[in-house]
Formats: C-alpha cells, sequence, structure tokens
C-alpha cells in the first residue's frame, strides 16, 4: 500500500505593509546608528603577532561611508531619533543647543531657518570626514525640523517612507 504525503507550509506574508518585521523608530535608529558607526570607524589592529614576529593583521571594513553617504545617514537617524524619543532626544537637544548658538541674539535678527540655511551650506560646500558628516546630518535633522518650510521636507519624506514599509 503506497501512502502519498503532501506538506504544506504557511504561506509567507507581509503584514499591513511591514516589510522589515516590527522594528519600531527606536529599532530603526539603533540601527542606522550603529550601521554610521561601522562604516565611519577604522578597525583597531588586534591580537598577538603573527608567527615570526610579524605586525598582526587588522580588520577591514566591507564598505566603508562616503561624506555625502554618511551625511544623509545621519539626516536620517536624527529624524528617527525625534520620532523615537526616550534616549534618542538627546540628538534633538543638541541640534536646539547648536540653533541657539545663532539665533538667541548674538547673530542679530536670526532664525532656525537661516542656521538651515547655514548648515546646508556646509554640507553642500564642504568635503568633510565621513563622522564630521554623519554627525552634521544629525545635527541638520534637528534644525531643520524646528525650522519648517521646505526645511521640514527631509523629515516628511523620511517619516512618510518609513510609514509606508512599515517601520513606524
Amino acid at each position: 500500500m503506497d501512502i502519498d504525503y503532501v506538506i504544506t507550509a504557511a504561506p509567507v506574508t507581509i503584514e499591513a505593509g511591514r516589510i522589515l518585521g516590527s522594528v519600531g523608530a527606536g529599532g530603526i535608529a539603533t540601527a542606522l546608528t550603529v550601521g554610521m558607526i561601522a562604516g565611519i570607524r577604522e578597525p583597531k589592529g588586534g591580537g598577538a603577532p603573527a608567527a615570526g614576529g610579524a605586525a598582526p593583521k587588522k580588520g577591514k571594513i566591507r564598505k566603508k561611508l562616503t561624506s555625502d553617504q554618511a551625511q544623509w545617514t545621519g539626516v536620517a537617524a536624527g529624524t528617527l531619533y525625534m520620532a523615537a524619543g526616550s534616549l534618542w532626544t538627546v540628538g534633538d537637544q543638541v541640534s536646539d543647543a547648536f540653533s541657539g548658538l545663532f539665533t538667541s541674539g548674538g547673530f542679530g535678527d536670526a532664525g532656525t531657518g537661516a542656521v538651515s540655511l547655514l548648515l546646508a551650506a556646509i554640507m553642500y560646500f564642504r568635503e568633510m570626514t565621513p563622522g564630521k558628516s554623519a554627525f552634521t546630518g544629525i545635527v541638520a535633522a534637528g534644525v531643520w525640523a524646528s525650522a519648517g518650510g521646505v526645511w521640514g521636507i527631509p523629515q516628511a519624506l523620511i517619516l512618510t517612507g518609513a510609514g509606508a514599509i512599515g517601520i513606524l
């Protein structure tokens, strides 16, 4: 007597647009931060000297972030820091402190739009190291969100995109 077995599996679906599963703003902010740090920091050499007294092998970076990539990853991370809240409010506090340097009256009647323009000029005209670019992007995200107007477009795009793929 021959018995045929039919084995079926549950279908794989993406529930309610959650392409990455259950991530959340804090989770993606953490992932972007780790990616930024991993992509901009040079690995440290480690371990004991190799046989024969040769220098130890250094680790390698698979993909190093360029200045522009680090800058826009910083903008995305900074935007998601604000959405995540909790520990991540530090990014918004740094942005507020930077903006306060220029809007406190020492530079005349300057608003957050002027600070946004200043940051955009620095980001466009200066080639910084990836680490400085990432930090500038994080600061810019908070300042741009505070300024509103056209400066709020990156925040709107990032949050809309994150919502569309189910992160938020």
